[in-house]
């Protein structure tokens, strides 16, 4: 609550309806169907030999998840894989 005293951020600020509170939605949250799309290139993705094991086998489509990524994996996913899945779906002020 403190965002509307402090802050110049009118997209930031909590929402008063009658009985509740609502926090408004991040601006780089991705609806369902954009995240399902996002996962299903995970699922096509392929590496060669020794650079990353099989990410498409770690995909679960139905939860739009991923599980058993390894340290090394992650660290491909996050520097190479998650610039290019968001590049062209997140606003360009992010």
């Amino acid at each position: 609550m403190d965002i509307t005293l402090f802050c110049n951020r009118k997209n930031m600020e909590l929402v008063f309806d009658e009985s509740q509170v609502v926090k408004p939605r991040a601006s780089f949250a991705l609806e369902k169907n954009i995240q399902l799309l996002v996962y299903q290139w995970f699922k096509s993705l392929c590496f060669s030999g020794g650079y990353a094991s099989n990410i498409s086998r770690l995909v679960n489509l139905d939860e739009c998840r991923l599980y058993g990524m390894k340290s090394h994996d992650c660290h491909v996913f996050m520097q190479t894989l998650i610039p290019l899945a968001y590049r062209d779906l997140l606003p360009k002020g992010i």
